[in-house]
């Protein structure tokens, strides 16, 4: 057991702060040792620190090396645990229409839970750092992998409709090394179901006994809900399980942000002017813009304004300014009529609908109304403009 945490392992402040030491407390809790390991058996001390930032409740420490070597937890010997655990993987499957569908389990310890997900209908498979646990769980005839999911590590399985983590995360070193690797081998839409110890109740009963080596970290409702957002998941539930024990955590992974789409509208915005305005001038009409606000002075930055005669802006303080880059000067809309324009694409994007009515309605445009901010969207002559 090393001293290496330095910064919250939630938001990464280095604002920690020393919330209580126990001293002389076992290396580690996993395990009953053997006549020939006392000798060289030694007391630790379990310093818990709060960060000040978030709130997130953690030790100074981090899991030797040799942790897992001979790590055997069997909590499904209980019946109570055994019913617990099948009626939760019954669940998780239920809830998110997961039959027939491949979910995985983070830290599958003896197998238990991975076959309750079978058994419930799930293509079941598991990874697990211990041999001796990975064992009992392939005795179950489970497929599972070996080692621990971290690095970017990706698994053969993959990708996978859901992912399932229990009792494992208070164990986690770099918690969001540990989630953003889950994610990288999800399906866009995957389901998860995340559960750890109570902090709060281990507070409220006094339980220091609770606070052992081999948890580094102890997680709030608040904790845990801001742990799985900042590595991008939705939280859709989370709630106190197992008479108060366990926290548990419902999930989505919504997927990754279509950026490349975000960055090709402003290719296909300047060709949908462009085949627009070349099309108006075909027709001998004439082509003005109205929009010289924030949004608008983007959109006339990537637009081919060959052919555009006019902007216009429903703001008299803009009147006679010039836009950045394009250096168009601003005018009123009383223009549009004295300089006879025949279509006006609209770049004003939260108030499209409302310039559109006022062309309509107060200025008694007759000509072609673009709106340009959301879609290339052509209005009808008369059409609804709610």
């Amino acid at each position: 057991m090393t001293s290496t945490h330095f910064a919250c392992r939630v938001c990464l402040a280095p604002a920690l702060e020393q919330a209580f030491v126990l001293k002389g407390m076992p290396r580690w809790n996993h395990r009953l040792l053997k006549e020939t390991e006392l000798a060289g058996d030694r007391a630790v001390d379990i310093e818990v620190r709060r960060c000040a930032t978030c709130g997130f409740v953690s030790t100074a420490a981090s899991l030797d090396d040799d942790y897992y070597d001979e790590y055997l937890n069997v909590p499904s010997l209980s019946p109570q645990s055994r019913e617990f655990q099948a009626t939760q993987a019954r669940d998780f499957v239920a809830r998110f229409g997961l039959t027939g569908h491949k979910v995985l389990e983070v830290g599958c310890g003896d197998g238990f839970f991975l076959q309750s997900l079978a058994e419930a209908g799930a293509k079941a498979y598991g990874i697990e750092p211990s041999a001796g646990q990975r064992r009992v769980a392939e005795s179950r005839g489970l497929e599972v992998e070996g080692g621990v999911l971290s690095h970017g590590r990706r698994l053969a399985a993959g990708p996978f409709d859901a992912f399932v983590t229990r009792q494992v995360l208070e164990h986690v070193d770099d918690i969001r090394d540990f989630l953003l690797t889950v994610r990288d081998n999800l399906l866009p839409g995957a389901a998860g179901l995340v559960e750890v110890p109570h902090l709060d109740t281990l507070v409220a009963g006094s339980r220091f006994f609770d606070f052992i080596p081999e948890h580094l970290n102890y997680f709030s409702p608040r904790t845990l809900r801001i742990a799985l957002e900042l590595a991008g998941f939705e939280v859709v539930g989370l709630e106190a399980v197992d008479n108060g024990e366990s926290l548990r955590a419902l999930l989505r992974w919504p997927g990754p942000i279509g950026y490349a789409e975000l960055a090709q509208r402003a290719y296909s915005l300047r060709a949908d002017i462009s085949l627009f305005v070349d099309g108006c001038r075909a027709q001998g009409r004439r082509v003005a813009v109205w929009g010289a606000g924030g949004k608008g002075i983007s959109m006339l930055a990537v637009a081919d304004l060959e052919g555009i005669e006019l902007l216009v802006d429903g703001d008299p303080g803009k009147k006679g300014h010039f836009t950045p880059v394009t250096h168009m000067r601003v005018e009123s809309p009383a223009e549009l009529q004295v300089r006879g324009i025949g279509a006006v694409i609209i770049m004003a994007p939260a108030y499209e609908r409302e310039i559109a009515r006022r062309l309509r309605e107060e200025l008694g445009f007759k000509g072609d109304i673009v709106l340009a901010g959301k879609s290339f969207e052509l209005l009808p002559p008369m059409g609804d403009l709610k």
